[in-house]
């Protein structure tokens, strides 16, 4: 039964908790085992946001909601379990249905006027977010949040523990959710354990650098960072990344170039310098599945990003290496009892452009707006690049040190990266033009 939490703030109110899980039981006895790639980025969490129109979900109900969760959570019924700990301390899902946690929520705008913040970092007040822990048997993994705006348009948000997947497995299962909402039959092919491996050069022994291990913090799954980090959120067109920045590569590394030098302008950064690329794996996987398959590289350079032409930085990030085994390696190490973070542990810059977000329809309408971002990041900083509901643009996010934001915008500002005329959008937004 649900239970009415605290009320919220700003113009949400009536927060309502309650479970779903599969239709049917899982067999007993039957668990998940995460790789080693899983258990390296356990301390990181998935948010994403979903926004409908109110002619478009206007009628969808919460039952119908649960109702649909149900059959999809009997395809994958593994995700609506509960973390364990070996003997050992090695984490294990043990699948026992216990479901995840929907909230339900009311907003006092209407979605335009949701919308009309260029800024789409405050989306992540759409999300219910818990991390896993202290008690691992009682933590959800996937928290799904609807909150309802007066209009009647529908904001969707999810929670998604990392260890069980990537933002590509989220937009997955999500897609398989909408299908399931407009009758198809859910059919979620099972994966054996050498389908989750990935294809991948043998490993070259070295410690891999994208990610970096940290104290133990036992079963309260938290990224440690004690410094204020922010969000800032802004479109750019595609059109102005290829006219205006023309180098040899494709639309994310020259996006990521750009962005690098920004930030290297800024800080004043010395080499040599490491950064970390996340992407799509361009071999996939057939049939798709929910688990981590981003290609996870790093790049090395040794001149001043800050100095160098564009042109030398697309290239460098064009020759990126792939670190998978070696981090599988690390998640792996002394039985998968320690802990690491990825996002932030060197800048990340991470290509979600190519994710199907947009196919999440209802009604055979795709929502107006996505957003998504990592929960957990260090404090070198995160940059994710999403498609936008124009497929001319490209919306990103850039998280960073609070004292450093001010510094980076300015220098996309002074690039031609942050129009003046998103500039202007912002301060009339903010108040500071009437």
């Amino acid at each position: 039964m649900a239970r009415l939490q605290e009320q919220g703030s700003g113009p949400f109110r009536g927060f309502w908790l309650s479970t779903v899980g599969s239709g049917r039981p899982t067999e007993t006895g039957t668990i998940h085992e995460p790789t080693g790639l899983d258990l390296a980025v356990k301390l990181h969490y998935i948010k994403a946001v979903y926004i409908y129109s109110a002619e478009t979900a206007r009628d969808l109900t919460v039952m119908q909601v649960k109702g649909t969760f149900f059959t999809v959570f009997d395809q994958i019924s593994w995700i609506s379990g509960r973390l364990r700990r070996r003997e050992s301390g090695r984490p294990f899902i043990k699948c026992n249905d216990c479901g995840t946690r929907v909230v339900e929520s009311q907003c006092d705008l209407t979605v335009d006027e949701w919308l009309s913040e260029p800024d789409r970092s405050v989306d992540d007040s759409l999300v219910y977010h818990q991390p896993v822990g202290p008690e691992l048997a009682y933590s959800p993994l996937i928290y799904f949040q609807m909150t309802r705006f007066k209009c009647g348009g529908l904001a969707v948000g999810f929670s998604w523990a990392h260890i069980i997947g990537d933002p590509q497995s989220l937009s997955h299962f999500f897609n398989l959710w909408t299908r399931g909402l407009s009758g198809e039959e859910v059919y979620f092919p099972k994966t054996s354990d050498s389908q989750r491996g990935f294809q991948n050069p043998s490993s070259t022994g070295k410690e891999p650098v994208s990610i970096k291990q940290v104290d133990p913090v036992g079963d309260l799954w938290i990224a440690p960072n004690n410094i204020k980090m922010t969000t800032y959120s802004f479109n750019v067109t595609v059109k102005n990344i290829n006219t205006n920045f023309p180098a040899n590569g494709d639309e994310f590394e020259i996006l990521s170039g750009v962005i690098w030098k920004c930030i290297a302008k800024a800080r004043g950064d010395s080499v040599p310098v490491t950064i970390t690329i996340i992407r799509s794996d361009p071999n996939g996987l057939k049939p798709r599945a929910v688990r981590n398959s981003q290609v996870i590289s790093s790049v090395h350079v040794d001149f001043s990003v800050a100095e160098a032409r564009l042109e030398e930085i697309v290239k460098s990030i064009g020759e990126a290496t792939d670190e998978r085994s070696e981090i599988d390696e690390s998640g792996e190490r002394d039985d998968g009892v320690l802990d690491f973070i990825l996002y932030g542990a060197k800048l990340t810059f991470v290509d979600l452009s190519e994710v199907d977000f947009y196919e999440a329809k209802i009604k055979e309408t795709s929502p107006v707006s996505v957003y998504c971002n990592v929960q957990g990041i260090g404090d070198e900083g995160v940059v994710v690049v999403l498609p936008a509901a124009d497929r001319e643009e490209r919306v990103v996010t850039v998280t960073l040190l609070e004292d450093e934001m001010e510094k980076v915008k300015w220098e996309l500002r002074k690039c031609g990266l942050i129009t003046l005329v998103s500039l202007i959008d912002q301060l009339c937004y903010d108040g500071e033009f009437v």
